[in-house]
């Protein structure tokens, strides 16, 4: 009952994605290896468009086999570092946020990750919207201005 009190006031995006939450990163550090793949089966092993096998995310939201792609803007909270990524993958611990049940929004790949902060942070939080399917992967806002990575 608590959790479906608390899952009534999340604010969310179109898609059902947590739009303030903490982010966290996964997948492998060195997307040239063949083991690139999350776990080997994950959507992060066929990209759809240029640069998403660098900058993907997974949300609790995520539907396998009847979601499609869309980008979101992802910023850690209280300073102006901001990356857009495709949302192509599932978060069960996204999911459980949805639900109530803790604070994640959203797992980041690696390198959309350091653009928020070191890897070895872990965690940070962000805020998150929506953006135009034809924004640009990759484009990051530092101190407030915007350039491709």
């Amino acid at each position: 009952m608590i959790a479906l009190l608390l899952s009534a006031f999340l604010l969310l995006t179109p898609h059902g994605v947590r739009t303030e939450g903490t982010a966290t990163w996964y997948g492998n550090t060195h997307p040239k290896s063949q083991k690139f793949c999350y776990g080997g089966y994950r959507n992060t092993c066929n990209p759809y468009s240029k640069g998403e096998k660098v900058w993907y995310a997974a949300v609790g939201s995520w539907k396998e086999g009847k979601s499609k792609p869309y980008k979101i803007q992802v910023c850690r909270k209280g300073t102006t570092r901001c990356v857009v990524v495709v949302v192509r993958d599932y978060c069960l611990g996204a999911e459980a946020a949805l639900q109530g049940r803790g604070n994640r929004a959203v797992d980041l790949s690696p390198k959309a990750f350091l653009t928020l902060a070191p890897l070895k942070v872990g965690v940070v939080h962000v805020i998150i919207k929506e953006v135009n399917w034809n924004t640009e992967v990759g484009i990051v806002l530092v101190n407030n201005k915007w350039r491709n990575q």
